[in-house]
């Protein structure tokens, strides 16, 4: 997750291409990680740390030790489901090729390697900024526009609401430990959730209230330390809406989206706790209702 806030590849231009040339949703994977990989009949879809998928037919794996030539004997090039060669890995550098494919140069924990596809394939980014390259390889872009998940109406709405039965269980969770999306799911799954499109809508909607209220910090988890971002909630809303919806349904868990701890607004909405909320004199075996052998 530390790749969440890194990567970004300078500022696009007027026809909304960064720098080096490439539209901007395809150049601001430069720098990200790679968080999760699907697959299914229609294709193969792999999601960074910010939310951005890129979709297509099928998705080729070039070998560790031989970029060029193509994959290692005995290996199969096809990105799979949760691929564990992929999943963490950095995007080092992005080529858009002349008939249309694109290659990411990726550093993973098994060493270099590059994901390439051929056209057509789609990359959405966040905000609804896209690419597309059709089956004769040509390219059509579109920049980011307006915030989706954290609008002023939204951002309002949660900022007047008030904890709910599932928000106030998660806060009292987030007192022991930070808090990950799975947690989230489990307790939508708890309360009679069944569908995909039901955890994709309800999860990242839960958190933005708790975020938005302030009641939780988003961060990341470092050697067993919370962190908290530095960025306006309304980005980490954004972020967390963002990256649930091209994440999916109820698959987001650790280090997927973000960690995200108690604050003391949190604290004070849940009320005193334990001893805290005891009357004087209750607090364990200092209570004078306690007699006998077990005093």
């Amino acid at each position: 997750m530390r790749a969440f806030l890194s990567g970004l590849a300078g500022s696009p231009g007027p026809d909304g291409r960064r720098a080096h040339g490439l539209p901007a949703p395809l150049a601001d994977l430069i720098g990200q990680t790679i968080v999760h990989t699907r697959v299914a009949a229609r294709g193969t879809w792999t999601v960074t740390a910010r939310g951005s998928v890129l979709s297509s037919r099928a998705q080729l794996l070039e070998g560790a030790h031989d970029l060029e030539r193509g994959v290692a004997p005995g290996t199969d090039p096809a990105v799979g489901l949760r691929d564990p060669r992929v999943l963490g890995a950095q995007v080092l550098d992005a080529q858009l090729q002349e008939d249309g494919a694109v290659r990411l140069a990726l550093r993973s924990t098994q060493g270099p390697t590059a994901l390439r596809t051929a056209a057509p394939w789609r990359l959405e980014g966040p905000r609804g900024a896209l690419v597309v390259a059709d089956e004769e390889g040509g390219i059509r872009a579109e920049p980011a526009g307006a915030p989706v998940h954290a609008t002023e109406a939204a951002l309002a709405a949660h900022a007047a609401s008030s904890p709910s039965g599932i928000e106030r269980r998660l806060l009292g969770l987030a007192r022991r430990r930070a808090l990950h999306p799975g947690d989230v799911v489990e307790e939508i799954s708890a309360s009679g959730a069944l569908e995909d499109e039901e955890f994709a809508r309800r999860g990242p909607v839960l958190l933005a209230r708790m975020l938005v209220r302030g009641e939780l910090a988003a961060g990341f988890v470092v050697e067993g330390r919370f962190r908290p971002w530095t960025m306006p909630v309304a980005e980490v809303v954004e972020h967390v809406g963002t990256t649930w919806q091209a994440i999916g349904g109820r698959t987001p868990g650790p280090d997927m989206i973000g960690w995200f701890a108690l604050t003391e607004a949190g604290r004070a909405a849940l009320g005193p706790s334990g001893a805290e909320a005891l009357p004087p004199g209750m607090s364990g075996y200092d209570s004078p209702g306690v007699v006998g052998p077990f005093r």
